[in-house]
């Protein structure tokens, strides 16, 4: 009896005397840091789908596209509008013979007047209106680019682009539907960088900072594995119902065993 007495005392002791220290372990959801929910900025038809369900995308691949019939009309009207020059051509070579035909007038005027000032002053009228018309049609000729140029922009909305390389993770429209202007259609996700949300007590957040190197354990199959991560991000208040700090923790996933979704823990 006096043994057992003397082993809890000496247990009590270590504890009081700080041998024993209990850990406080915290859980957080993986997510993958790039993951984006892709929508058109026009409505139409869905004409082409390009992707399934499961395709690795590179940045820049087209995903699907909207019927652009009238768009692609649209462009190649202003193109021609843009690209004939005919008048402006004519006019600038008009306005040289006119020129030599104006400085030769204004030399017989002064020197033997053989020509009129009418005849001088008309020919003045003519040069500077002439002038003004090249003007004018080099001004609609900027007008006519930069019209242009928007009908290639609006064609180019019918257009779903990937921002990222990934994979196609959700298709929420088929060939033939209706799409609306800001209604998500597609997600594609990258998860080669997971992140971490960990919500921590105060005690240990407060030693935390954006930077610092942890040690995680990761979810993989029915096994928990080590991984190295780093913090990006520390809050600076806590949550006023929970009293808990957020805490967020990148980590390398280039081969892709971690599949998003699973848990992590932290330890302290």
């Amino acid at each position: 009896m006096k043994r057992i007495v003397l082993a809890v005392m000496t247990i009590m002791s270590c504890i009081c005397g700080g041998n024993v220290h209990a850990s406080s372990t915290f859980e957080g959801i993986v997510n993958p840091l790039y993951e984006v929910k892709l929508a058109l900025q026009i409505d139409g038809i869905v004409a082409k789908v390009y992707v399934k369900e499961g395709d690795h995308v590179s940045r820049g691949d087209k995903l699907l596209k909207l019927d652009d019939t009238l768009q692609t009309l649209e462009v190649s009207r202003r193109k021609e509008v843009y690209d004939d020059n005919a008048e402006l051509i004519a006019n600038r070579k008009n306005i040289i013979i006119l020129k030599e035909l104006l400085e030769s007038s204004q030399k017989l005027f002064k020197n033997t007047a053989s020509v009129s000032s009418d005849e001088v002053n008309n020919l003045e009228m003519q040069y500077h209106t002439l002038n003004g018309r090249i003007s004018m049609s080099e001004a609609k000729k900027k007008q006519e680019l930069i019209e242009y140029n928007i009908s290639r922009e609006a064609l180019s909305r019918n257009v779903l682009l990937t921002p990222l390389d990934g994979t196609v993770t959700s298709i929420k429209i088929k060939e033939g539907e209706w799409a609306k202007t800001g209604e998500m259609l597609m997600s594609v996700v990258n998860k080669s960088v997971c992140v971490v949300d960990f919500n921590l007590e105060e005690r240990y957040a407060r030693n935390l900072a954006a930077g610092k190197q942890v040690n995680l354990k990761v979810h993989e199959g029915d096994s928990l594995i080590a991984k190295k991560g780093k913090i990006v991000f520390v809050s600076p208040v806590a949550d006023r119902a929970s009293a808990l700090v957020k805490v967020k923790v990148e980590f390398d996933n280039k081969n892709g065993a971690i599949i998003p979704g699973v848990t992590a823990q932290i330890a302290f």
